[in-house]
């Protein structure tokens, strides 16, 4: 469809499929969709030298019309050789799930830097390159931003990409082209249903990461103890690695006698791998199912134990669970939880270190699942001694209906409403007294809140330091 001779014809310079981001020089795609003819007309004002589209030339711009069967095809092997196809020198790894990728991707990366390898890494804070990083803008990007990203890594001479992979990316194809050295499965919660609709659509889409997109000789790694984990490993048929650590007869990796969970972290022992216990300062009952899922997985890629210790001992992930505050007996945790079972599981780990009384600063996004909504109130009353119920990024939505929604899940008076954010955590950080824990859910990493269409500088980490400083 689109050969290396035409490009070259063409003196193709990039490739784009967004006409906001049309550069002089750029091939652009015009994937089928209303005002399409608007949006090609754009990219050549632009300075694209062509459009590629699937219906017939749009008045005005026959001559710089390609017309093709299947856009996304020729879009695909465009990228393949504009970017000399570099996924196929990269071993890529991914893992996806509802909660826990980004703990899980910062920890793979850091197990296969420790056993020696340049890596890069895609995901929801940051995307890295060796040992430069940017900020991530979607946690699994648009086909041609990853083809241009594997190319760059190539060239800074990495071996392996590590990625999380989005329901919606898998859903929407924009991983085409990648064959995963391996996969890993964390769990599956409720969430995304305003784009999946129903539990069983965002499995689905889910599980193409196995089905579609990994290698034949590719491994699937697989948290069975998640009833959507375990339903994915009886249907598979590739190389797979069952995990638990409920000690299920069928797993081949389970710890073994009891996991120390404290405000220092985790030890447990998985047999599996070695005699001697794992240690890490990641904390929490959450991460306990993260972090056995990444050493299964370096398990069975071949990764040195000695490398999974020194990881293990010095990964850190921003705003997973993360301590900004423990002194004078008082404690503040941020975590991006935002879904009902990350925000129980957060609730119930803060619960289990707590000596005094539990508080939870948290809101839900606008524009996004509503169902979510009641039901994290409802989670936030009964784990929390007092919840204040706040903004998150309201979006277009009026942060008071969004709170009423959440408070359509609560039936008792162990809530305070304070739209605002930053008064919110100030006023609950006030409110501390020796041994109180106080969780602040739902941004976790972020430095912005979006109010309207419009990012604001906004860090709960920065706040909580701030109102705890008051204190």
């Amino acid at each position: 469809m689109i050969s290396d001779a035409l490009m070259q014809k063409l003196s193709v310079m990039g490739l784009c499929d967004d006409s906001r981001r049309v550069k002089p020089g750029d091939l652009f795609f015009s994937m089928p969709a209303d005002g399409y003819e608007m949006f090609a007309q754009n990219a050549v004002a632009s300075g694209a030298v062509a459009v590629v589209g699937e219906t017939p030339a749009p008045e005005g711009l026959a001559s710089k019309w390609i017309q093709v069967a299947d856009v996304k095809a020729a879009r695909l092997e465009a990228a393949q050789t504009f970017y000399k196809d570099p996924f196929a020198k990269l071993a890529c790894h991914a893992v996806t799930g509802t909660n826990g990728k980004t703990t899980s991707a910062f920890l793979m990366n850091a197990m296969l830097e420790s056993a020696g390898h340049k890596t890069a890494l895609l995901g929801t804070i940051k995307n890295k390159i060796g040992d430069s990083s940017v900020q991530a803008t979607l946690t699994t990007p648009g086909l041609l931003d990853l083809f241009a990203f594997a190319a760059k890594a190539v060239a800074a001479g990495c071996s392996d990409l590590v990625m999380e992979a989005s329901s919606h990316s898998l859903h929407q194809g924009r991983v085409a082209g990648i064959r995963f050295r391996s996969a890993l499965f964390s769990n599956l919660t409720q969430d995304h249903l305003d784009y999946h609709k129903t539990m069983e659509n965002y499995f689905e889409a889910k599980k193409l990461l196995f089905t579609k997109y990994l290698a034949e000789n590719g491994v699937a790694v697989i948290n069975i103890d998640d009833a959507y984990g375990d339903k994915l490993y009886e249907s598979l048929t590739c190389k797979k690695v069952a995990v638990s650590r409920k000690g299920k007869a069928k797993a081949s990796v389970k710890t073994e006698g009891e996991v120390k969970n404290t405000e220092f972290g985790l030890e447990f022992t998985l047999p599996m791998i070695s005699a001697e216990k794992f240690e890490t300062p990641l904390c929490g009952d959450f991460n306990v199912d993260n972090v056995l899922l990444v050493l299964s997985w370096a398990h069975a890629i071949g990764i040195p134990e000695l490398s999974m210790r020194a990881a293990l001992a010095s990964v850190r992930v921003p705003g997973r669970f993360e301590k900004v505050w423990n002194k004078g007996g008082k404690h503040v945790v941020v975590d991006y939880a935002h879904t009902p079972d990350a925000l129980e599981r957060v609730l119930q780990t803060a619960r289990k270190l707590c000596r005094g009384n539990l508080d939870v600063v948290f809101g839900c996004g606008g524009d996004r699942d509503r169902t979510k909504r009641p039901i994290m109130g409802h989670i936030a009353e009964t784990l929390a001694d007092k919840a204040w119920l706040t903004s998150d990024n309201p979006r277009t939505e009026k942060p008071g209906d969004i709170i009423a929604d959440v408070r359509a899940g609560m039936t008792t008076k162990k809530f305070e409403v304070v739209e605002d954010r930053a008064e919110a955590i100030a006023k609950a950080c006030a409110e501390l007294q020796e041994g109180d824990w106080l969780v602040i859910a739902g941004k976790g990493h972020e430095d912005y809140q979006i109010v309207g269409k419009t990012k604001h500088h906004f860090d709960d980490r920065e706040e909580a330091v701030k109102a705890m400083e008051k204190c």
